[in-house]
């Protein structure tokens, strides 16, 4: 298994408020936000993949979700002008994360949809019924 990129590593905070809209659903994606910036940039795929040094192709399979974490990651979202954080996950402050949240962030990512917003969807509910003072405490 080849090594994970740094940002998984960290805990995402806030969400990123001033490209995200409610209304598209497209930026609740790796694929979709990455797509959305490319063309608020008016890049075209084979611009973005010049710029980081690698296919058309390959930018195309993070688009349509089928590359869900590139190893390209990091110069992807230093050429488009974004954290690699908001890129993977739709957030912009970072911290650290325990291994256990590691380990469930890493199973999220292979989820496929359905299952994937309804573990979502339990996650935060049960999350917003613990006290606050218990948020990033190992107990």
């Amino acid at each position: 298994m080849s090594a994970e990129p740094e940002t998984l590593g960290t805990l995402v905070m806030i969400a990123r408020s001033n490209n995200h809209s409610d209304d598209n659903p497209d930026l609740d994606t790796l694929g979709g936000r990455l797509r959305a910036r490319r063309k608020e940039l008016g890049w075209t795929q084979m611009y973005l993949a010049e710029r980081v040094g690698t296919s058309q192709a390959v930018i195309q399979k993070i688009e349509n979700g089928k590359s869900l974490r590139p190893r390209i990651l990091e110069q992807i979202a230093q050429s488009l002008g974004v954290r690699p954080a908001w890129l993977q996950f739709g957030v912009e402050e970072v911290g650290e994360l325990s291994e256990d949240a590691i380990e469930l962030a890493r199973a999220w990512s292979k989820l496929e949809e359905p299952h994937r917003s309804a573990t979502k969807e339990a996650i935060l509910k049960i999350g917003a019924s613990v006290e606050p003072t218990r948020y990033g405490t190992n107990g």
